[in-house]
């Protein structure tokens, strides 16, 4: 009986220091682990730590509340604080709160803003990656995190430069802070051009010192991008793919796609296919493409450039080196055309430099071309105009005024687009038989022409007719005969679909 009651005794001063542990626990605690949450958080993230308010519970589970987290990144006051959270709320265990790491369950945020402060990292350097520094473990693990409509800053290295802002919709994260990468799924608005962004992937570990160089790699999904936000182009865009790298240098490789991608002056969509690699800076958001593989009809196209911020200013420059090997001159007139039918089909290569400076006005007026091009195997889709090329060709070769076949038409030459006007120095145009040269220039906007040069032809003008036509011509035989060719200066206006070709008078009287 001796032993029961000691026992007994015992038992029942343990079960009240027990409760009282257990009653004390609410007025030990919040201080406790206050201390301990923001000496982790000033030690992991290298910050300032400011905690307004926080509050533990007990029953019927541990659970810490806080509000007005603010960390600064070494302290600094003159760009806005690392990290900003109106409210949070965490489970925990006991061992968790009073151990190292410091340890919780699960961390719900409310009005998370994250502003990254630039790094000195540049587009053409070569480290490509970042990473926690080498030293002790992490002071502070999250299991598992969660947080609506945050919003993440990637502020600029510019002075005055307004930051690239990103609304993250939901984000939920696991072993936040740890050594090791943190798994991560998110919802984002992509802020140009607006759409939906869903990703996951890995994030971390923290980079202390230059947060800017913190490694992330996953997948994307980016759907419902309106592109008119860019001025003179149409369409919605979805792309998915794959990145990684760090927060201010990340490299992208995807897939994207435009069914209806259209110039909007012209109203003619097209469904546009690309792939490409991108190299983004996070800090400025200029993007160098290497390359750009994009697809519409039967035409390909590879670009290589950069889409860049100008030092002063607003909005971007593209500047692109475009290449087609083995394009179609249908689909590049079904784009840039208003004719329902392409008034010309055949092989088309060009080489071109492309730049569109930022700005208001239509992409039209604003972008610049310079490069070359040729058209081979050419024919006209209107039945007048490829029989005029057709009678011209059986005319100009003697021998061939019973051959029906139909004129194929080669095209050389360069060009350069400036305000809207294409300007074309030197263009060649060959049919079986006869040679036009000639330059000048073409207004996509009305699809007007204005040409002048020379066409040569194998045959005389006498022998391009019968009769007393052909008589009457031998005597202007000798003006226009030159080299063994007959050579005639013409004019050529009209429109692509209605050519208006003239005899320059002028030039014939100087023998030029």
């Amino acid at each position: 009986m001796h032993v029961d009651r000691r026992l007994l005794r015992a038992g029942v001063i343990l079960l009240v220091l027990l409760v009282g542990v257990v009653l004390s626990l609410p007025l030990t605690l919040p201080r406790g682990v206050r201390v301990r949450l923001v000496a982790a958080l000033a030690e992991r993230f290298d910050s300032e730590v400011q905690l307004r308010d926080l509050r533990v519970s007990v029953l019927p589970r541990l659970r810490v509340e806080g509000s007005g987290l603010v960390l600064r990144h070494e302290g600094r006051t003159d760009v806005p604080p690392l990290i900003a959270i109106e409210s949070f709320s965490a489970e925990a265990g006991l061992i968790g709160l009073v151990g190292r790491p410091l340890r919780l369950r699960q961390v719900t945020l409310t009005g998370l803003e994250i502003s990254i402060p630039p790094g000195g990292m540049s587009l053409d350097e070569d480290e490509r990656r970042g990473g926690a520094e080498e030293g002790g473990s992490s002071p502070i693990i999250v299991d598992a995190l969660s947080s609506s409509d945050a919003v993440l800053r990637l502020l600029r290295r510019e002075p005055g430069k307004p930051p690239r802002e990103f609304l993250i919709h939901h984000l939920s994260m696991e072993d936040t802070g740890a050594d090791v990468p943190w798994t991560f799924r998110a919802t984002l608005t992509n802020p140009t051009p607006p759409g939906q962004i869903e990703t996951s992937g890995r994030f971390g570990p923290w980079n202390a010192p230059t947060p800017s160089r913190t490694p992330l790699e996953g997948r994307y999904d980016f759907s419902e991008a309106n592109l008119a936000v860019f001025d003179g182009i149409a369409g919605t865009l979805s792309s998915t793919g794959g990145y990684a790298g760090v927060l201010e240098r990340i490299e992208v490789d995807g897939e994207a796609a435009v069914p209806d991608f259209a110039l909007p002056d012209v109203g003619q969509p097209v469904a546009l296919k690309t792939r490409f690699h991108s190299i983004v800076d996070g800090t400025s958001g200029n993007t160098w493409l290497k390359p750009v593989d994009a697809t519409f009809g039967r035409t390909e196209i590879r670009a290589d450039g950069g889409i860049v911020e100008p030092e002063k200013g607003s909005g971007r420059t593209i500047t692109l080196d475009v290449s087609m090997g083995d394009g179609r001159i249908e689909d590049i007139l079904r784009l840039v055309s208003k004719a329902r039918t392409p008034p010309m089909v055949g092989a088309f290569i060009m080489s071109a430099k492309f730049t569109l400076p930022p700005g208001r006005g239509k992409v039209i007026d604003r972008l610049t071309l310079d490069g070359s091009f040729e058209i081979a195997r050419a024919r006209f889709t209107k039945g007048s105009v490829q029989g005029k090329v057709d009678e011209l060709s059986r005319k100009a070769t003697p021998g061939t005024e019973g051959d029906d076949e139909q004129a194929a038409s080669n095209f050389t030459g360069r060009f350069a687009m400036n305000g809207g006007v294409i300007r074309i120095p030197r263009v060649r145009f060959e049919i079986p038989g006869a040679r036009v040269d000639v330059n000048g220039a073409y207004r996509p906007k009305s699809d007007a022409l204005d040409f002048k040069g020379t066409v040569r032809l194998e045959a005389k003008l006498s022998e391009m007719t019968t009769g007393v036509k052909s008589v009457l011509l031998k005597i202007v035989d000798p003006l226009f005969r030159r080299d063994d060719r007959t050579v005639i200066p013409i004019t050529v206006g009209g429109t692509v679909d209605q050519p208006k070709v003239g005899l320059d008078v002028g030039r014939t009287l100087r023998r030029e």
